[in-house]
């Protein structure tokens, strides 16, 4: 049997202020001193306070309960244990396998006896009672700091300073083109694409990908609210990136059941999968991509097919006939009318005042009902009456947020030409079609082997004049 030597480090705070290998000249010099042969188990950085595995602890845990283990020396109990279950677990443990532990600070206890382990009992309550004030006061800061409207801390987020509190403009920038084409189309893939040839990485120092995007634009921080454990709170005293209208749209989106979690497959590779629709009577379904044999030169023949009716199109020539439609419609004079304006910057700063004076009352309520003056059905109607306001008023927000995908286009000097240059960039050519018209898909004249441009017919939206 030999002696165990249990280290439990923490990266940041390297036990009451002593490093690594500190720690561990001081168990081993204990366990010298008495002629002690050791042999040692190590966690790093993992805490025992919520009970989170510990690989080190577990093998010794092991070692103890095949009768490998005599005693266990350790720098402090409260590297040992911190949780309650898993204390009194290890204090019974060691009972039956009647191993003692030897701390390098504090009392030797005896496991065998009632008072060895009554004094880990009440050691390890004060260890515990130690995390806990520690962990509300910490909670009562963070909520303090959530009233005031300051930045939470933590990693930096990507178009701020580290303090949270400034703008990094390149950054911002690149974010506030990611919200336009996020809601002009363009996918989280394809954001991220955007955001890597750019040359920027996350705040954490790696490439960009879709779930980084994802949190980074369902953030309302971005738009200077501040939130706390997953509810807001206040405006921030930090500036907005973007207005609360577009974070809170791209939330809308991000958070529709039908999105697609795909990022690779065919809906982001060709022109009409999903976008063209089935022309056939009593029919109307979106199309998908499949292929047939190659043509003579070895490429591969697209073909765009109902899984409906069974409808089959050649792929290639409807989407170049397509792009071309777009391109006489994007060079007309009233190309303009089809921009549908929103609210004002006033009418969206009274909507966001409402929406933070409905959660004051929210806050209220429950403050009230704590107080006895409301019972728990009043809370509830109180809840309910506040819940059915805020849902209307974050529907106009999020409403006036829905960029129009034809707003870069109509503010190009040349809509045409720029509308060519998103050809391949399929997410965002969808969502300007998608603006200008539906597509349909009808079947052939019998016999027809040519392609018949009159079989692709757009159904063009109606002009919107700005009043």
């Amino acid at each position: 049997m030999t002696t165990a030597v249990y280290l439990r480090i923490s990266e940041d705070r390297l036990g009451e202020g002593l490093g690594v290998e500190r720690q561990r000249e001081d168990a081993r010099a204990l366990a010298e001193r008495r002629g002690w042969t050791v042999r040692e188990f190590v966690d790093n950085d993992i805490s025992a306070t919520n009970g989170k595995l510990r690989p080190g602890y577990a093998a010794l845990m092991a070692a103890v309960k095949s009768g490998e283990v005599e005693r266990i020396v350790v720098f402090h109990t409260s590297r040992l244990w911190r949780n309650r279950r898993e204390r009194a677990d290890g204090i019974e443990l060691l009972r039956e396998a009647r191993v003692s532990v030897v701390p390098v600070k504090g009392p030797e206890l005896d496991m065998t006896t009632a008072y060895g382990r009554g004094m880990a009992g009440m050691i390890g309550e004060f260890d515990t009672m130690e995390v806990e004030v520690k962990s509300e006061r910490q909670r009562r800061e963070a909520q303090q700091r959530a009233e005031q409207g300051r930045p939470a801390g933590g990693r930096r987020a990507f178009g701020y300073t580290a303090d949270g509190m400034a703008l990094v403009e390149a950054e911002a920038a690149a974010l506030r083109d990611a919200y336009q084409r996020l809601l002009g189309g363009r996918s989280l893939s394809g954001i991220a694409q955007d955001l890597n040839a750019a040359g920027f990485i996350t705040t954490a120092g790696g490439p960009w990908r879709h779930n980084a995007v994802r949190l980074m634009m369902g953030n309302l921080r971005n738009a200077g609210i501040r939130t706390h454990r997953g509810r807001e709170v206040t405006q921030g005293l930090w500036p907005a990136i973007v207005s609360e209208a577009a974070v809170r749209a791209a939330i809308a989106m991000l958070s529709e059941p039908k999105r697609r979690t795909n990022h690779v497959g065919s809906a982001r590779r060709w022109l009409g999968t999903r976008l063209y629709r089935c022309g056939r009577t009593d029919c109307g379904a979106l199309v998908v991509s499949t292929y047939r044999e190659k043509y003579a030169d070895g490429r591969v023949r697209r073909v765009y097919r109902c899984p409906s009716c069974g409808l089959s199109r050649l792929a290639d020539p409807a989407d170049k006939w397509v792009r071309r439609l777009v391109a006489d419609r994007l060079g007309r004079e009233d190309l303009a009318d089809l921009l549908v304006s929103g609210p004002d910057e006033a009418a969206l700063a009274d909507l966001r005042a409402q929406s933070m004076a409905l959660r004051e009352r929210r806050t209220s309520a429950v403050k009230l009902w704590a107080r006895q003056v409301l019972d728990d059905d009043e809370l509830e109607m109180a809840k309910r009456e506040i819940a059915e306001e805020l849902a209307a008023i974050e529907a106009k927000l999020v409403e006036a947020g829905r960029e129009n995908a034809l707003a870069p286009l109509l503010a190009s000097e040349d809509p045409v030409a720029d509308w060519k240059k998103l050809e391949g960039r399929i997410d965002e050519e969808q969502a300007v079609v998608r603006a200008l018209t539906t597509v349909w898909l009808l079947p052939p004249p019998p016999g027809r082997r040519e392609f018949d441009s009159s079989t692709v017919h757009p159904d063009w939206k109606p002009a919107n004049p700005v009043r």
